[in-house]
């Protein structure tokens, strides 16, 4: 948890919500539980939220929306919701 309370989600728990869209998808990482060397875990938009009043979807929204921009370019079919 950060200090503001918003919990830190690993790679690993996104490659979980990508796996709730596509259960056959092979997602590995080189750290068990893609624990990886980054920091873009870590970003913090609550006061771009604050100050400017923007919200975003939720992550379960937003991983949805990209799976399926990809797969649109792919020419593949969308994947449906949870």
């Amino acid at each position: 948890m950060t200090p503001e309370g918003r919990r830190i989600r690993s790679l690993g728990e996104l490659a979980d919500i990508v796996r709730g869209f596509i259960p056959d998808a092979k997602i590995t990482f080189t750290n068990e539980g893609g624990r990886e060397e980054s920091g873009n875990y870590l970003v913090d938009w609550s006061r771009l939220a604050k100050e400017f009043g923007l919200e975003y979807p939720g992550l379960h929204t937003r991983v949805l929306e990209v799976l399926n921009e990809v797969r649109q370019q792919e020419g593949l079919p969308p994947v449906g919701t949870r």
